[in-house]
């Protein structure tokens, strides 16, 4: 995706794509690399030297790349973190898939954000919120329409999983003891 994202891949130069960016940490101020808008750019020059593909062909293919929006039913799967909408939710005005990081200093913070458009071409960033009231909102909406009876059934599962990841557990430990004798 890189590789193709890039105008090297297209035969044309390109300087100043970044631009420095100074954030706060708890310990310091930190400094990070951004990506700019393409007009932004200090220098763009197509055909500056032979390239894959043709300039032209470069450019269909990063347009057909950045508007890659699925239109099917079938939003994905969330994958790991607390977050509940991960993997569901859409920017309303770009139509890409909001992406979730996790902030705070143990990272269980759920933040929603647009950046692919950011990732893909240097555009602005479309939205971005704190999960936690949404989260808190679809919780309190899901568990108003779910039944007790469900509940105590989901309650007694996440119980016997966690016995089974500490049966799991223990005899690792006897393993590692075994080990060391």
């Amino acid at each position: 995706h890189r590789m193709i994202e890039n105008p090297i891949y297209g035969g044309a130069y390109a300087y100043g794509k970044t631009r420095a960016a100074s954030g706060y940490d708890a310990t310091a101020i930190r400094s990070r690399s951004r990506r700019k808008a393409r007009d932004e750019w200090l220098a763009l020059i197509p055909g500056a030297h032979e390239g894959y593909v043709s300039w032209e062909r470069a450019e269909a293919i990063r347009k057909m790349v950045s508007d890659n929006v699925p239109t099917s039913r079938h939003h994905g799967a969330p994958k790991h973190g607390d977050a509940l909408l991960a993997g569901l939710v859409r920017c309303r005005r770009c139509g890409r898939k909001l992406t979730v990081r996790y902030t705070g200093t143990k990272h269980n913070i759920p933040r929603y954000s647009c950046w692919r458009g950011l990732l893909d071409n240097g555009e602005p960033r479309c939205i971005a919120f704190g999960g936690l009231r949404v989260d808190d909102a679809i919780e309190e909406a899901l568990l108003r329409v779910v039944e007790p009876g469900a509940i105590a059934a989901a309650v007694e599962a996440e119980a016997q999983a966690a016995s089974r990841r500490d049966q799991v557990r223990d005899a690792l430990m006897r393993d590692r003891e075994a080990a060391r004798y």
